[in-house]
């Protein structure tokens, strides 16, 4: 049980430190979604700690440690359909498409320290004030908006009750994504479709709309140092806007022991690597311009999932 006077909430304010904006930017969006959760937590114990690290060093050094890649497309095929199977015998209930891997009960990184929630659902929380901020800030002048690595869609369905005007693409190389967009479509009437895409070989056939966005989600930390093939694919296709919400290794400060042990977890399990580094050289070369980057210092125990960076291809 927590104890009431060792508890500490996260603020708008804090919100706004996190995100790298604005008390008044996140009230202006966020202020009504905030007062409706529970954002409070207690810091952890030396002790406490001192476990939590230790057992993060195990895992980092654990054989059977998983890493990002092709081969892991079967995960993912599984995983989805469990949404998929949940999403239908729920009758179409949209909080079934939350992803699996949002843990419950467990301590987060935050502001480079560990604490755990009072909430379960306090990672899923924060998500949706940054996923409104972020969206509601970035995505509010496009026709058309894209995500690639969709997953269950419900980054998607979130949009499509803020953006109904808009037209709405989730790509992903699972099938059962696909089947949760067509059902999304056919059950709410939105705007939304569904298409398969390989971050590995992206499809030479697609062509993206005039005036569109594209976002990631979290989706490119699978593809390693294998993002030159999709970072060729939108700078032919030249979008408006392209964000990527992602943990983004260079960002992190390796002076620091919660970022370094951030770090090491990343490269152990193979996530996205050089991304950043590659589009600062397209920045040089003319190629993109780099609008916004931010080290968002939250998470899961072991990294920041949550980091971004904003750019825009040149041609633009």
């Amino acid at each position: 049980m927590h104890s009431q006077k060792n508890l500490a909430e996260v603020t708008i304010e804090d919100f706004a430190r996190l995100f790298g904006t604005t008390a008044d930017d996140i009230a202006n969006s966020c202020k009504e979604l905030i007062n409706t959760m529970n954002f409070r937590y207690e810091r952890l114990s030396s002790t406490e700690r001192d476990k939590l690290i230790l057992n993060i060093l195990k895992r980092i050094d654990s054989t059977n440690l998983g890493v990002s890649g092709e081969e892991r497309k079967p995960e993912w095929e599984r995983g989805w359909t469990e949404n998929l199977h949940d999403f239908v015998d729920s009758g179409y209930d949209i909080s079934k498409l939350v992803p699996k891997y949002f843990k419950k009960n467990v301590p987060v990184r935050l502001n480079r320290e560990y604490v755990m929630p009072v909430d379960p659902d306090f990672v899923l929380n924060c998500t949706k004030v940054f996923r409104n901020w972020i969206f509601n800030k970035y995505l509010k002048d496009v026709d058309s908006i894209y995500e690639f690595g969709c997953g269950p869609a419900t980054h998607l369905a979130f949009l499509a009750g803020i953006y109904p005007e808009k037209k709405l693409y989730g790509l992903d190389w699972a099938k059962p994504s696909q089947e949760i967009i067509r059902l999304l479509a056919k059950h709410f009437g939105w705007q939304i479709e569904g298409r398969h895409f390989d971050f590995f070989a992206p499809d030479a056939n697609l062509h993206l709309n005039e005036n569109s966005a594209v976002y990631t989600f979290g989706a490119l930390e699978q593809i390693g140092r294998n993002h030159e093939a999709f970072l060729q694919f939108l700078l032919k296709e030249s979008p408006d806007l392209c964000i990527n919400v992602e943990c983004i290794c260079e960002l992190y400060n390796q002076d620091c022991l919660l970022d370094f042990l951030a770090f090491k977890y990343h490269k152990r399990r193979n996530y996205l690597d050089g991304y950043l580094t590659r589009l600062q050289e397209l920045e040089v070369e003319g190629k993109i311009q780099i609008v916004a980057m931010h080290h968002q210092q939250f998470g899961n125990i072991y990294d920041d999932s949550h980091s971004y960076v904003i750019w825009i291809p040149k041609e633009k």
